[in-house]
């Protein structure tokens, strides 16, 4: 009789472990059910940033569209929860916490803004979800090394070094300044364009700074003439790169100025009419004119015009890209879909390539950067309400 009942607490005690590792195994992998993955952003859909954010939500929206009519991934669809951040800070901590804690999405994918991300991100790392694909090039991104953290993006840093090693070495250009917005997005200008001038031999002559939401740049501009400045890098996105374009202009000072690809974007061109004529962008993508498309990406900018009724650009091209990165990597990690294995199945992708060009994506267990730091680095400029690619560059 002593040795049933002890058979039966044996019974009972594995039959309550079962239990427990089992779903202590789903506490560990939110978001994903037998039927379902739940991921999150949160981006500018309204706003001064809202020209990407919205568009970038488009592009994942258009690519999980196509996934989920596909079947999903190994059988699960895809549910995608967007939060607005209009670019501030403190909405991105109230928007992460929500989609981490609340929504308690699987990952976090194409999150818009250096700033954004360098408050949402610890929190997912910290919580075991996975920060994957953000709207930000800079090098906080994917350095320093984090198992769940990865990054599409060429980063600012290198795409500076390459304009300014071209400015100096094909232009003859040697007092090189920086305006650069006050935050984590713009120091990575600046350090690119200062480390880049140290390597050539060269100081900076001038560094100014401004606050996000800034509208006048007249004593920026202002300092960088008095210091005799021949090249400005300009560490600005679209209304900034448009302000200190203008107020140059009005002061009549021609100087060239080089803007990353936060600053790229075809507004910067269209909204200036005329007044950013000249500018220059360092960048890994280019912008999708349907004019000079291929026939494979006038087919996409097509369907995507019909869904959301507006011209698909650079933007809609980073948010699709995220998500078919996505697809990938989960593609890759099977069934058993985990935070762990969804890294591994993202190492795994190898020699990535989309009909929107850019640089080949290669990850490992030991590099979260899918993009080469000093490959794939293009040189537009803007003419009259368009850009215009002149060549590829490097440092």
């Amino acid at each position: 009789m002593k040795r049933m009942i002890m058979l039966g607490a044996v019974v009972v005690v594995v039959a309550v472990a079962i239990i427990y590792f089992t779903r202590s195994d789903k506490v560990e992998t939110q978001g994903v059910t037998d039927t379902e993955i739940v991921i999150g952003s949160h981006t500018a859909l309204s706003g001064p940033v809202a020209v990407w954010g919205v568009p970038i939500t488009n592009g994942m929206r258009m690519r999980l569209d196509e996934i989920n009519a596909a079947g999903g991934i190994h059988g699960r669809t895809v549910k995608l929860i967007v939060e607005d951040t209009q670019y501030q800070q403190s909405k991105a901590a109230q928007a992460g916490d929500k989609l981490l804690r609340k929504d308690k999405v699987f990952a976090l994918v194409a999150a818009l803004g250096t700033p954004q991300n360098m408050v949402t991100m610890p929190r997912a790392l910290e919580m075991g979800v996975l920060n994957l694909f953000p709207a930000s090039s800079a090098v906080e991104m994917y350095e320093p090394f984090h198992k769940l953290k990865f990054s599409a993006a060429l980063p600012y840093y290198n795409q500076i070094r390459a304009a300014v090693n071209y400015f100096v070495t094909e232009k003859g250009r040697k007092r090189i300044a920086v305006m650069y917005q006050d935050d984590d997005f713009g120091l990575n200008h600046f350090k690119g364009a200062r480390d880049q001038a140290q390597e050539l031999g060269l100081e900076l002559v001038e560094v100014t700074t401004y606050k996000r939401g800034a509208k006048d740049f007249s004593s920026q501009i202002a300092k960088m003439k008095a210091a005799d400045a021949d090249l400005i890098v300009l560490g600005t996105i679209i209304s900034e790169t448009i302000g200190a374009k203008v107020e140059a202009r009005k002061i009549g000072w021609d100087v060239d100025m080089v803007v990353s690809i936060a600053g790229y974007n075809p507004f910067t061109a269209e909204l200036a009419k005329g007044a950013s004529d000249g500018l220059y962008a360092a960048t890994a993508l280019e912008i999708p004119y349907e004019d000079q498309a291929s026939s494979e990406v006038k087919a996409w900018m097509e369907k995507y015009k019909a869904a959301y009724g507006d011209t698909a650009s650079i933007q809609a091209v980073v948010g699709y890209m995220a998500m078919d990165l996505f697809y990938q990597g989960a593609n890759n990690a099977g069934r058993d879909l985990t935070a762990q294995s969804m890294a591994e199945g993202i190492e795994a992708i190898r020699d990535y390539r989309t009909m929107f060009g850019g640089p080949p994506m290669n990850f490992s267990e030991t590099d979260h950067l899918g993009p080469s730091p000093r490959e794939g680095i293009i040189l537009a400029q803007v003419k009259g309400i368009r850009w215009e690619t002149l060549r590829t560059i490097s440092y």
